[in-house]
């Protein structure tokens, strides 16, 4: 009698297949190697344009040490999760440095000595509930002269955001010197003479902020040429600016240049007033206006126009000491108006006086970006009737809204043509005298004489020009433009005490970190400029939620027809009781009890259907999980396994092919 082989052949084709697929693992390792291939809905794992160009333009090695403590995070998956998102995220940046990025994670074990060098670049260890143990969860780095560079705490909070913080880090440690900051202003930003007080004023707070991250340097004037050592340009209140100067701000940018400049249609921090102005009953002209350079982009701030806020007014003192509703003194709420730009991003309020507004022509030449814009419930204030109406509540009767926010700053950029196809334009004759003392500081003369300090160009020596970059008729543009200078006053935002000799400051609004975001992000590579805040990586699974909705309406209507039923059933009682020639007594009738017998059959239906809904809904949740799982553990290896294997019979092929 012959013995069966069914059973040795089939154990013999689960080798062969067996072997079969351990082979196309290895033949697709070898193939797809370093291939990585990003299938989530928001590109999570794509690099943008601006930060692959950034980790191009590494110019000498770099090195980031990822510190995470793994052991805090055993009893909380998000936190894990985001972890893991970070490493993924700075291996990206490692995969397309070009070997120029050198990333190294790090778990820093209590008492170690990973732990001291945690500490030793600056990052912040905090303490969770879930565990004794302090939690380093932050990003250093350093190059090849040894500056050092560091985020303290990557925050969830912050996860769309999180490219952009990573890659501005690696632009910082890329580039061995500090910003630098040009201030040209015509307020009293670092301080100076007051002659009604008759004495020295402090620096305003958002001066010393950049001081400490920025190497600021006043330049007190523009002249015919914009130091190209300067960064980025931080133009303040331009009043009476010349041709030749806006000519050179043009130029500056055309140049590379960047520029954060703030004009107002009415700047009430402007200390000066013109001579006879007061007494003629005259008001100061407290306006500032690129009124020519705007125009030739498109642009235009109505220089007659003071924005109010039916929605964001603030409470302002009234003489008599009585709080009232200022239209003209708005806090915006960053937080509902966000434009998901890095600049505003997590910022609270910007509290705005006397603000103007932007607005951009239908062919404007520049991209208009707006960062900070009104409610819907601005409208349109007369800058004159601010100056003369001292009652407050008064300001509300004429004011209507526009039903539309209103742009207060703007990112603009692009390539645009100059605004003088001539080239530089000519010098009046009247400012050809100079004085003798070349030392002389307009801007200090002007204000200890109680003038208006002006932009007024400073001429060259015995009337001679000195030699000037040539013409450039066409270039790009980069600068944030806010249509308010007092944001920067400190009244605005910002308290400051003397304790024990030293200023403490204490901020009320977010004024300074919006000035230092955009000089920040100026200030960085221009590759930077484009980044936005991207998606959230804790995707929802929204078939999941749509099928939990569901049931959750189903449910709730089941639950709203049990109470209707329990309140007849009590009302029904209710009226049997009543009905009783014995009202008193405990004991129910046979209707009562036939009554309570039928709401329980009709309570214990409905239960029935409540559990019937809960089952129906795990039960499909249940269903979709095993496809997800047939598609991912199956589906998916399938199609990469297929894959691999047509790439390495085409690459035979094209070997065999130059063999023949």
């Amino acid at each position: 009698m012959a013995r069966s082989t069914g059973p040795r052949y089939g154990q013999l084709g689960l080798g062969v297949l067996l072997l079969v697929f351990l082979a196309a693992v290895a033949l697709v390792n070898i193939v797809v190697r370093g291939v990585r291939l990003d299938l989530t809905d928001a590109g999570l794992y794509t690099l943008s344009e601006g930060t692959q160009k950034v980790l191009d333009g590494i110019p000498e090695p770099v090195r980031l040490y990822f510190f995470i403590s793994r052991g805090g995070l055993s009893d909380s998956p998000g936190l894990r999760a985001w972890a893991d998102r970070v490493e993924d995220m700075l291996k990206e940046f490692e995969a397309h440095s070009h070997g120029r990025l050198d990333v190294s994670v790090i778990d820093p074990a209590p008492f170690s000595e990973d732990e001291d060098r945690a500490a030793a670049f600056g990052l912040q260890a905090v303490r969770l509930q879930i565990s004794d143990d302090p939690l380093y969860f932050g990003v250093a780095g350093s190059n090849a002269v040894g500056d050092e560079e560091f985020i303290a705490f990557i925050d969830p909070q912050r996860e769309q955001y999180l490219e952009y913080d990573l890659a501005k880090l690696v632009y910082s440690l890329s580039r061995a010197d500090e910003p630098v900051v040009g201030l040209v202003s015509s307020l009293p930003l670092t301080g100076g003479f007051d002659p009604m007080q008759t004495s020295v004023t402090e620096p305003w707070i958002i001066t010393s902020q950049i001081s400490d991250l920025f190497d600021l340097r006043d330049l007190d004037i523009i002249e015919d040429e914009i130091d190209g050592e300067v960064d980025v340009l931080l133009l303040v209140h331009p009043k009476g600016a010349t041709p030749r100067q806006l000519y050179a701000l043009e130029q500056y940018l055309f140049r590379g240049g960047r520029a954060l400049v703030f004009v107002d249609p009415l700047a009430e921090a402007d200390p000066a007033t013109p001579p006879g102005g007061a007494m003629a009953g005259m008001p100061a002209d407290r306006s500032s206006n690129l009124e020519f350079l705007l125009g030739h982009w498109g642009l235009e701030m109505p220089g007659e126009t003071v924005v109010g806020d039916g929605r964001y007014a603030l409470r302002v003192s009234e003489a008599d000491g009585t709080l009232a509703r200022h239209p003209a003194y708005i806090g915006v709420d960053l937080n509902e108006t966000g434009s998901g730009e890095v600049v505003t991003a997590e910022l609270d309020v910007l509290n705005l006086g006397f603000a103007g507004y932007l607005k951009a022509n239908e062919d404007a030449a520049l991209q208009v970006t707006p960062l900070v814009r009104s409610s819907s419930d601005a409208g349109f204030l007369d800058p004159n009737l601010l100056a003369f109406t001292p009652d407050i509540n008064s300001l509300w009767s004429g004011f209507n809204p526009q039903g539309e926010p209103l742009t207060l700053a703007a990112r603009l950029s692009g390539t645009v043509s100059s605004a003088f196809p001539d080239g530089r334009p000519e010098q009046p004759a009247d400012e050809t005298d100079s004085d003798d003392d070349d030392s002389a500081n307009p801007f200090a003369d002007a204000m200890a004489q109680g003038e208006t300090p002006s932009l007024q160009g400073a001429p060259s020596e015995e009337g001679e020009e000195a030699e000037l970059p040539e013409h450039i008729a066409e270039g790009e543009v980069q600068l944030i433009l806010v249509a308010d200078t007092d944001l920067l006053s400190d009244r605005m935002w910002a308290q400051a005490q003397s304790v024990f000799g030293q200023r403490l400051v204490t901020a009320f609004a977010s004024n300074g970190d919006f000035v230092i975001n955009a000089l920040d992000q100026l200030a960085g590579s221009s590759d930077l400029m484009g980044l936005r805040g991207r998606a959230a990586f804790s995707r929802p699974f929204d078939r999941v939620d749509e099928l939990r909705l569901e049931a959750e309406a189903q449910f709730r209507l089941t639950e709203d027809q049990l109470q209707q039923e329990l309140v007849r059933t009590e009302n029904r009682l209710a009226e049997l009781q009543e009905a009783r020639d014995d009202q008193f007594a405990l004991s129910l009738t046979p209707e009562q009890e036939a009554e309570l017998e039928k709401f329980t059959d009709e309570r214990l239906r409905i239960r029935r259907e409540l559990r019937e809904v809960r089952r129906n809904l795990d039960a499909s949740i249940q269903r979709l999980g095993a496809v997800l799982k047939v598609i991912n553990i199956g589906l998916i290896p399938l199609l990469i396994g297929i894959g691999g294997l047509a790439a390495a019979l085409m690459r035979r092929r094209r070997r065999t092919g130059r063999g023949s």
